[in-house]
């Protein structure tokens, strides 16, 4: 895999016409919630580091806090690389709690550790994953259930890997999604797992449930490349109900995410052939990450775009978010 052009990131800058001040001032007061698989989470990872710090993670090393830099945390495998080679992190992420009952999780647990410590406090992380990637299955324990809240800033991320793996955590979380928030104990640290589940719930249900008493003013949602069944109406119309009711009582906007893919081989998302007019007629709209991003890369390398067969590297991530921000979330930002 090619390694990313260190002027990358200077080209995003360059290219983007978007007064991040503006953008990160109009985040006070949404209320923002991602469910989806790990391109859901990337998303919510760059833009709650972008409301803590109000500069977007662009380089290979960021700012983790006051006179400290850190691995980007937009890909696992940038904090395991750095943990593997003996380079710096923080000892409070590198440690490793042993807590009686608690499973832990290995290089996936420090870069849970990691991306919750370099918020600063700010983040509830309900988060574990047992094992590395071995293909689409519930082979691997794993939750990841985060909310973020700074001031009347609340972003969060909550897993479902399509017919997969439901929403599920191990504490129940709600209480964080809460106008103020309230504390959620977890039973065991960031990025272990007690070994049974508090709850789980369709996701239709968790968003009846759980998502719109968060009063939500943004919910994005994407089933991306985990298995579904596009011809399941009954299951995809009930979405589409459950999604627009999330946002009734704050007048705020549900999407449906398109997936960003590399250009290099065809098209594997089952997602793409569901039929999004049900989510039109219920008021959603579409969130075109795919066209964004095809747009976006022109004639560059697809490896240029993606760490990976689905993970966008960090300028192509924040183009992202930068443009759903501007055309979606802060309207009137001025440029």
């Amino acid at each position: 895999m090619r390694e990313r052009n260190s002027s990358q990131a200077s080209k995003v800058k360059d290219s983007s016409d978007l007064n991040d001040a503006a953008l990160h001032s109009c985040l006070s007061g949404k209320r923002i919630v991602f469910i989806g698989p790990s391109t859901s989470k990337f998303d919510y990872i760059a833009l709650a580091y972008f409301a803590e710090y109000g500069k977007w993670p662009l380089e290979d090393q960021v700012v983790t806090g006051p006179a400290t830099t850190g691995p980007n945390p937009l890909y696992e495998w940038n904090v395991r690389n750095v943990l593997k080679a003996g380079g710096y992190l923080p000892e409070e992420v590198k440690a490793v709690q042993n807590v009686a009952g608690c499973n832990q999780g290995g290089g996936t647990e420090t870069f849970m550790r990691y991306t919750n410590h370099i918020l600063n406090a700010h983040e509830v992380c309900d988060c574990h994953q047992n094992g590395d990637w071995k293909g689409a299955g519930d082979w691997y324990n794993a939750t990841e259930n985060r909310v973020y809240q700074k001031d009347t800033t609340m972003i969060s991320y909550f897993q479902w890997f399509g017919d997969t793996v439901p929403p599920r955590g191990t504490v129940d979380i709600s209480p964080a999604l809460q106008n103020p928030a309230q504390a959620v104990h977890l039973s065991c640290p960031v990025g272990q797992f007690p070994g049974k589940w508090a709850w789980t719930m369709t996701l239709t249900d968790f968003i009846q449930n759980v998502v719109k008493y968060a009063n939500p003013t943004h919910v994005v949602i994407s089933a991306a490349f985990w298995p579904t069944k596009p011809e399941n109406a009954v299951f995809w119309d009930g979405l589409a109900q459950a999604g627009a009711a999330a946002v009734q009582h704050t007048n705020g906007q549900v999407f449906w995410r398109t997936t960003p893919q590399r250009t290099d081989h065809p098209s594997t998302d089952p997602a793409t052939l569901v039929d999004t007019a049900r989510f039109l007629q219920n008021g959603w709209k579409v969130f075109p990450a795919q066209q964004i991003v095809l747009t976006y890369q022109g004639q560059r390398h697809n490896d240029e775009m993606f760490y990976d067969y689905t993970h966008l590297r960090p300028p192509t991530e924040v183009h992202l978010m930068q443009t759903w921000l501007q055309q979606n979330v802060c309207t009137a930002a001025p440029r």
